[in-house]
């Protein structure tokens, strides 16, 4: 269905211009002394009535387009004192550059856009295209004029609205966004209550964008030219497939693709590699043995199954079930405890009793709602260089120092100030290889960790290291790459505390 508009004056536009995109309903004229026809034939050979302004405001249309550069105030206050409501009052240069070949915008998609963020409960949207930012306002407080009051057109002060800009940025931005970036890139390990994409794309792009963002909202809005190719190769795709809910919605003069990724499960594996009476844990806590592959086993099903490196265990410790986690399961949501060390559901500076609460199904979705990625609280034991050298001997520790630094040098190169920045914190990090996060953000890390634990193993005679921990050397250097990589990443970190069986205290 095409646009609705009516033109208003008899600029040279009305004859110039190619208008067969819209339905033109009327031309509109002021009131005049003299005799003026019924009716006008455009460049077109379209014939349309002529009308006065309490015609026109009894007419359907979508815009009133003004024509007459010379006329344009005079006309513009005539029509909004008729009661015609002001956003669909616009000049010609801005509807031809600011609605028909730029991102849509319109009053009525907005409020039907903040409708949809009020029902699902969104509470975090990446704005692609800006879309907010060529709205009625340059603030979040969209109704400025009398007949907007009822459209429910304002921004809620408490949605955390980013934006998305690759070339200028201005910072009059900041009334409408809490935060503008440059690149796309820096921002797909965060998660989103709702991606929004306004601009009409290619279908490649379209293709792009949900393929490089997937795992990293909850919902997807995709504005589409309706009956485009595009629309029609998007409605045969399987969405299914990708534990997609598909909706297609209506808009003003554009058809919404809404995609809910509705696959939310949990799976925390506990790493075990001994016979150990497990507390009883929620159902999400899966006990496997690590390091199975060769040795005795004690009834957990184990890393030496499909895609593994079990045999590895000796010598880089609970990395061995962390890849049999990424390369074996497909929970959405997954992480690691330790047979005697859980995350708990308590603040981080409250004392915790002997009766554990631990971190269950509920709290991790509650907790991943504002941060992406759990961790064990910083152990304040001094900086990670001073940990290692008493734990190795300084000898041993520049040694193992000297070999993973040239390992990210080569396989990471863009990670070699991190990882001497990381060791160099006043604290030893997040130890132990504890987290909880959302299945992208734990493909990414172990994409980059283990190309780098694995040439580390190849360099290193591991006949020479017959003894721990030297001949962990690996698994414990290993441990302490969760920083550097962190030090990268943009992601919203939850701290919690850790209880330790065994122990009077927790960490």
């Amino acid at each position: 269905m095409s646009r609705k508009i009516a033109l208003f004056g008899l600029g040279n536009e009305l004859y110039i211009d190619d208008w067969s995109q819209e339905t033109i309903v009327a031309v509109g004229t002021l009131p005049i002394n003299v005799s003026i026809p019924t009716s006008i034939e455009l460049n077109s050979g379209q014939t349309v009535p002529i009308v006065d302004i309490e015609k026109l405001k009894g007419m359907a249309f979508d815009f009133i387009i003004i024509t007459d550069t010379s006329q344009f105030n005079k006309i513009y206050i005539t029509c909004a004192q008729a009661q015609i409501p002001q956003f669909k009052i616009i000049s010609y240069d801005t509807y031809i550059h600011h609605v028909r070949n730029k991102v849509e915008y319109n009053v009525d998609d907005e409020q039907a856009l903040l409708k949809l963020i009020r029902d699902k409960n969104i509470a975090r949207v990446l704005d692609m295209d800006l879309y907010f930012a060529d709205g009625l306002s340059t603030t979040r407080n969209r109704a400025n004029y009398a007949e907007l009051n009822t459209f429910q057109l304002s921004i809620p002060p408490e949605l955390n609205l980013i934006g998305i800009s690759d070339n200028e940025y201005w910072p009059i931005w900041d009334n409408i966004y809490s935060r503008v970036y440059h690149k796309l890139a820096s921002l797909l390990l965060q998660h989103f209550d709702l991606l929004l994409i306004m601009k009409i794309r290619p279908m490649e792009e379209y293709i792009h964008l949900i393929n490089s963002t997937y795992g990293s909202w909850k919902y997807a809005l995709i504005q589409v030219e309706r009956e485009s190719l595009a629309h029609n190769e998007l409605k045969r795709l399987d969405y299914a497939g990708f534990n997609l809910k598909a909706t297609w919605l209506s808009a003003q003069n554009t058809s919404w693709l809404l995609l809910e990724y509705d696959k939310q499960d949990v799976e925390i594996y506990v790493i075990c590699h001994k016979p150990y009476e497990l507390p009883n844990l929620p159902p999400i806590y899966h006990p496997i043995h690590a390091g199975k592959n060769g040795a005795e086993g004690f009834g957990l099903p184990g890393d030496d199954t499909g895609e593994n490196i079990s045999f590895l265990n000796p010598y880089i410790n609970e990395l061995t079930a962390i890849y049999w986690m990424w390369k074996n399961t497909s929970s959405d949501i997954i992480g690691t405890a330790h047979y005697h060390r859980f995350f708990v559901n308590e603040p981080a500076d409250s004392y915790i009793s002997e009766s554990h609460n631990y971190l269950d199904e509920p709290t991790i979705h509650e907790l991943l709602k504002e941060h992406d990625i759990i961790l064990r609280r910083s152990v304040p034991y001094g900086n990670t260089e001073d940990c290692f050298r008493k734990f190795m001997g300084y000898d041993f520790y520049e040694t193992a120092k000297k070999i993973f630094l040239g390992v990210i040098t080569d396989v990471a190169p863009e990670y070699e100030d991190a990882f001497l920045f990381a060791l160099s914190r006043h604290n030893c990090g997040h130890a132990f290889n504890m987290f909880v996060t959302r299945r992208h953000v734990f493909d990414a890390y172990c994409s980059w960790l283990f190309p780098i634990i694995l040439e580390a193993a190849n360099r290193i005679d591991f006949t020479q290291l017959p003894n721990p921990p030297h001949s962990r050397i690996i698994g414990f250097m290993g441990e302490a790459l969760l920083m550097p990589w962190l030090v990268k990443q943009r992601l919203r970190i939850k701290e919690l505390p850790v209880a330790e069986l065994g122990y009077t205290s927790s960490l």
